[in-house]
């Protein structure tokens, strides 16, 4: 991967030979074109089906959160975008062509970051939804008492989520993802993470914690 400088005369876009160029945030950035060995180009072996498998299936896992991600990563958007980064986790830790599922969602994590991030979260159903709780550790390292939450809700099987930016304050300890319909039927996948804003420009972030299936 590399950034071609703006001052460059040549811009170029698209697949050039080998490569391929976009923009991103301003930049171009230009990434070399997967090569597929020349005698399995059309008759990929075994290992190179799971490994295309994997690539799409992934890609299919994550495009929905495309806003989350890119949200929860902003801060490393620089080169890759935040289905980029969340890609590389899930990929390589949390993908296994044996199981069923073949993706493990504790291996998502949806923001990344050096805030503080929840001590002892919780989630549980109640009657209105999904309550998120934790202990008190406003005190402790850079976090602030108030820091804004923020829960996502993530149903991969049906590829629906429910991402509630603003969810409460570090200090409330605890904040309900309210659920209706048949939202309330369903079974979800819940992360939790913390943010404030740094400048006029960037918020701190703290690393998502996923909090199991409920």
């Amino acid at each position: 991967m590399a950034t071609i400088s703006e001052s460059s005369v040549i811009q170029p876009q698209g697949k050039v030979g080998g490569f391929t160029f976009y923009k991103l945030n301003g930049k171009i950035i230009m990434r070399s074109l997967p090569r597929a060995p020349h005698k399995n180009g059309t008759n990929p072996t075994p290992l190179q089906k799971v490994y295309q498998n994997r690539l799409a299936e992934v890609n299919d896992y994550l495009r929905p959160l495309s806003r989350v991600l890119d949200f929860g990563y902003q801060n490393f958007l620089d080169q890759k975008t935040g289905v980029n980064w969340a890609h590389t986790n899930v990929s390589t830790k949390g993908y296994n062509h044996k199981a069923n599922p073949r993706i493990n969602p504790a291996f998502l994590q949806i923001s990344r970051g050096s805030l503080l991030g929840a001590e002892a979260p919780l989630a549980i159903r109640t009657a209105d939804g999904i309550t998120v709780s934790w202990k008190d550790n406003s005190v402790e390292g850079n976090a602030s008492e108030g820091d804004s939450v923020m829960i996502l809700l993530n149903q991969p099987e049906l590829q629906k989520h429910i991402w509630i930016k603003e969810a409460g304050r570090r200090r409330n300890l605890q904040a309900l993802a309210a659920l209706e319909g048949e939202n309330s039927e369903k079974e979800w996948e819940v992360y939790l993470a913390f943010y404030r804003p740094l400048n006029n420009k960037k918020l701190v972030i703290s690393d998502s914690i996923y909090l199991g299936r409920v």
